[in-house]
């Protein structure tokens, strides 16, 4: 597997990252782990974490896959912070407390990047920042992103903490594939050096191909705390571009997922696309997959008819 610098920092990660939405939930401990080890095996390391996922289940399964030898060391945990069952709250003291005890339950000592993990809007942008930087200072992460920020927002971050030299921001966390590029905001990136985390970059599966006529009844479609990840990308406009994904990859002889994925990865702000499989054989398909840049006019093609 490639690896790619995330943004301007020090950061490496493997281009595909494994997605723990349904870990604890959907995906047993044994699957899971099986997930992290095959991660290990293609040369990938950045697994994305939050106690929101099942519940929190999933920093649970994390604890249960270090404490039976996965190596910690080998691996890039990344940490949403900042979460409450009332929602956002980016305080400095939940802040710090979320980190704190999320990294408990998986009974590690740091995270690789705590992404805070939302705008709060009534907590100011410079509280949550500093209490940021004070996570770095006391070695509970290596690395400060931001998830789901609007660009301006993100701008704001950025601008402030290179202006009171607080930290890096190295990365901005959001959906994006060929089917959602509202978080696309490459030239800000660049210029803030910061990558992107792309979550749901099959869009829930659906650039996979298998809702083109139906619902399967085993797919996430068919549960009632996951449809919602589907169901947003079945309207009219968004099938004819799974149909549009999936001639290119007829010509091509590749997957529908292969040349989504390899769309996204073309990006150059694109540091990680995570791929939430629900079973240890469905990620071992998406590591499987080519991955390599598609042909200019294909690329050009899909870019164009997704805007």
């Amino acid at each position: 597997m490639k690896t790619k610098r995330i943004g301007s920092s020090g950061l490496e990660c493997g281009q595909i990252g494994l997605g723990t939405l349904t870990w604890g939930r959907d995906t047993e401990s044994e699957e899971a782990q099986s997930q992290v080890f095959s991660l290990l095996e293609a040369g990938g390391n950045a697994i994305d974490l939050s106690p929101a996922y099942s519940d929190g289940a999933g920093l649970d399964v994390m604890s249960d896959i270090l404490a039976s030898g996965a190596p910690r060391a080998e691996l890039a945990l990344i940490l949403h912070a900042g979460i409450t069952p009332e929602g956002i709250n980016t305080g400095r003291r939940s802040l710090i407390q979320s980190v704190r005890s999320s990294l408990e339950r998986m009974g590690t000592d740091y995270a690789d990047v705590v992404m805070i993990a939302g705008p709060d809007p009534l907590t100011p942008i410079e509280e949550t920042l500093h209490a940021a930087a004070d996570l770095v200072r006391g070695g509970f992460t290596h690395y400060i992103g931001l998830a789901n920020f609007p660009t301006w927002l993100a701008a704001t971050a950025a601008q402030y903490v290179a202006d009171h030299q607080l930290f890096p921001l190295v990365a901005l966390g959001a959906r994006y594939s060929l089917l959602d590029r509202s978080a696309e905001a490459t030239a800000f990136l660049a210029h803030a050096g910061m990558g992107m985390f792309a979550y749901a970059p099959l869009a829930g599966g659906v650039l996979t191909g298998k809702y083109r006529h139906t619902i399967p009844p085993t797919s996430r479609a068919a549960t009632d705390h996951l449809a919602w990840t589907v169901e947003q990308h079945l309207t009219d406009s968004q099938r004819s571009l799974t149909e549009a994904v999936t001639r290119a990859a007829d010509g091509l002889a590749r997957t529908p997922a292969d040349v989504a994925l390899a769309w996204s990865l073309m990006r150059p702000e694109i540091g990680a696309v995570f791929i939430g499989a629900r079973t240890a054989s469905q990620f071992d398909q998406a590591l499987a997959l080519d991955l390599s840049p598609l042909p200019a006019p294909v690329a050009q093609a899909l870019g164009e008819v997704s805007r």
